[in-house]
């Protein structure tokens, strides 16, 4: 009697064990998740698990929101890409286009928190305006499309508080503006020529902002202001944001001091930084 009952729990350990290779078997042919995928790695002879890119669909959906015109949601998913998928293989390309959709919203008349508008009355200036609206004259003529500096009473101009900071990481290469701890947009240094003793880290702050033209330096009421050269001067002995192009434009100096960047990026630097800007020099 003993030994049939020894037989029968064997048979049924039997049956046991063959239904979970069963199983087994079943779920690595046809039910193992789609998401893990066998990539041959060449000249090894052999396979790994490729991680997947959990960012790429919220990137997805950040470009399908631009061609639907939705510029701030566009910009919203991609900071949230960033911010939890800093893995994911978009996430340069998702940095780039904040920053291009970051300066295109400023500018643009599409309303951000902030941004008014302001009904000039009689006796004001740009000068005046820029200043108790803690903006600059360069935000107030491209964010509304004027070449010059003058104005009429009842004119509807958008303004816009400038409150960024600047991170310029040498060994990084870029130039890095924020808006308070998040990204507004960053730039490439193209080159650099600074003080031997002149060392990071190193805080301080845009002290003045210096336009220049025929070797003298000019103002916005200028004929040439808007094709001159544009630099940004820092309580720092030798540390300026300067065009790539200056050249003896820039104060005749042979070869000035200064993180140089391309003409452009300047030109929307010189745009959005106000003499106080906080400036970071990082290694």
């Amino acid at each position: 009697m003993a030994r049939i009952k020894f037989l029968l729990a064997f048979f049924a350990m039997l049956i046991c064990v063959g239904g979970v290779a069963g199983a087994y078997f079943y779920w690595k042919k046809f039910a193992q998740p789609e998401i893990v995928v066998n990539r041959h790695i060449s000249g090894k002879g052999g396979s790994t698990l490729e991680k997947p890119d959990l960012g790429k669909r919220h990137f997805d959906a950040a470009v399908a929101l631009l061609k639907e015109g939705e510029l701030v949601s566009a910009r919203d998913r991609l900071l949230y890409l960033m911010e939890y998928f800093p893995e994911s293989a978009t996430f340069a390309e998702a940095r780039r286009i904040v920053g291009e959709l970051n300066m295109d919203l400023l500018v643009s008349k599409i309303p951000l928190p902030g941004k008014v508008e302001h009904t000039v009355k009689r006796g004001e200036a740009l000068v005046t305006i820029s200043s108790r609206n803690k903006t600059t004259i360069d935000y107030i003529m491209r964010a509304n499309g004027k070449t010059s500096e003058f104005i009429f009473p009842d004119e509807v101009l958008t303004v816009y508080p400038l409150d960024f900071a600047v991170r310029i990481a040498l060994d990084a290469g870029t130039v890095t503006v924020l808006d308070g701890d998040k990204l507004f947009k960053e730039y490439r240094i193209v080159d650099r020529h600074l003080p031997a003793d002149l060392r990071a880290p190193v805080s301080t702050a845009v002290s003045e902002k210096v336009a220049w033209s025929d070797n003298q330096p000019i103002n916005f009421t200028d004929k040439n202001y808007m094709n001159c050269s544009k630099w940004l001067r820092t309580g720092k002995i030798g540390l300026f944001l300067r065009q790539v192009d200056t050249g003896s434009s820039g104060g005749g100096e042979s070869r000035p001091y200064g993180v140089m960047l391309e003409k452009a990026d300047l030109e929307e630097l010189f745009t959005i930084l106000r003499v106080g800007s906080k400036v970071d020099l990082l290694k």
